[in-house]
């Protein structure tokens, strides 16, 4: 059994308030607010972190799970990349010309990134997959983009949401179609209805459910066959699947792929990459340019990674720690009785809640992630394994999901889930 921890979370409450009267929603993306936690109970600010356990401002410690919503591959306050940073900042952070690093990650990237042959370097994982499609447009000649899920907040993707859609364009969305994952017959249907006018697919290689019949591989064909690219979207699996991305572990190149979060970890840096013939073709008729493109800093960081990616065995572990949370966990739901599934590939889980009857509710999720966070455990929407996770992090964490398990195990039972509520229940958000 793990300990309820007795905590306060007044100086986080405090700082939301504040923030609420200076900040345009109070946060900077709507995944890090409040609303996708359980306001009352879980900590709406974290101070600092170290490997894998971070710390908010009332002093409570956790074990982290969602690791910056994907950027934090090797943990907080890594060391050798910490280094890296630090010596470069006494080189200066960006010059009136372009810096040598630019150069060094660039090739790292193309040394190890199947599809890259050139890059681009920007900022977010929102700026990649912008320039991305606007690369694949310019090289097609068209106009219409085929989408899967959340590729950013840029307008091109924004227009194909439902919600959020002021300062939108609307004439914007007859240019945007969303696909589901692995559906290929819708994939083939939409090319049919705007037939010669699709610049391209963008997708996730994968998400939580692998791809079937050769999806990955059938993209490829069908885009070709239309004269569209086909773009990864790899701002979440990159580097966390492979050095090389997820299209390096499935065996499937795609056109161009966008990469982000876990680059420089957690340092601000995306790239676009992509092959030789597109990137010239483009060339002179694109503008992607950024001031802070070509920062020391996160390059710097960047290149750390590679290296540690490259001389160390973080892939391996990461998808070692990962394995035995998967299995254990769904072990332990299935002994204890109750509808809880972590899912995914071992580099990038995510719960499924469910009652007794297979229907799902965010207040399942809410009960959960509550009990965790009572406990010392911090869940967001992915369980990402980080290569300083430990051992003993791990036996904590299941101790900690048998608690809140038989929780939530009582609380379907009781008729009344909603009463063993402490805090405020999820709420979807996008972004």
């Amino acid at each position: 059994m793990a300990e309820i921890l007795n905590r306060k979370l007044d100086k986080s409450s405090e700082y939301w308030n504040r923030a609420c009267n200076t900040i345009l929603s109070g946060t900077q993306l709507y995944s890090k607010g409040p609303e996708t936690h359980i306001k009352g109970v879980s900590p709406i600010y974290i101070e600092r972190g170290k490997n894998a356990h971070v710390w908010d401002p009332d002093g409570n410690e956790y074990i982290d799970y969602d690791m910056g919503l994907g950027p934090i591959l090797l943990g907080y306050a890594y060391d050798p990349v910490d280094r890296a940073v630090i010596d470069q900042i006494k080189k200066g952070m960006g010059f009136s010309l372009v810096s040598p690093p630019e150069v060094e990650y660039a090739e790292f990237c193309i040394e190890n990134i199947p599809c890259a042959e050139k890059v681009r370097f920007l900022k977010t994982g929102s700026s990649a997959t912008e320039g991305a499609v606007r690369i694949a447009r310019a090289y097609t000649g068209k106009k219409h983009i085929i989408r899967g899920e959340y590729h950013g907040w840029h307008e091109w993707t924004a227009a194909g949401e439902s919600v959020r859609q002021g300062g939108i364009l609307s004439e914007l969305k007859q240019y945007v179609h969303k696909f589901e994952y692995n559906d290929f017959d819708e994939l083939q249907k939409l090319f049919e209805k705007y037939k010669g006018e699709i610049a391209a697919v963008i997708t996730e290689p994968v998400i939580l459910d692998a791809p079937k019949n050769n999806f990955l591989e059938n993209m490829v064909q069908l885009c070709h066959e239309n004269g569209a690219l086909l773009i990864f979207d790899e701002v979440v699996d990159g580097f966390r699947f492979s050095i090389g991305g997820a299209q390096k572990y499935f065996g499937v190149t795609p056109d161009l792929a966008t990469f982000g979060k876990a680059a420089a970890n957690g340092m601000p840096l995306s790239i676009i990459a992509g092959k030789k013939e597109i990137m010239d073709a483009v060339d002179r008729k694109i503008f992607i340019s950024t001031t802070f493109g070509g920062e020391t800093l996160s390059l710097a960081a960047g290149i750390s990674v590679m290296n540690e990616l490259k001389n160390k065995n973080v892939t391996e572990k990461i998808w070692s720690l990962g394995k035995r949370i998967k299995e254990e966990t769904n072990s332990m739901a299935e002994r204890i009785g109750v509808n809880i599934k972590l899912e995914g590939y071992h580099c990038r889980m995510a719960f499924d809640y469910r009652d007794a009857k297979g229907n799902r509710d965010w207040l399942y999720n809410s009960i959960f992630m509550q009990e965790c966070v009572k406990r010392g455990v911090l869940l967001g929407w992915c369980v990402f394994p980080c290569y300083t996770h430990t051992d003993e992090d791990i036996n904590l964490t299941l101790n900690v999901f048998e608690d809140a398990m038989k929780v939530y195990k009582r609380a379907i039972e009781s008729g009344s889930p909603a009463s063993f509520m402490e805090g405020e229940r999820l709420k979807i958000v996008l972004g």
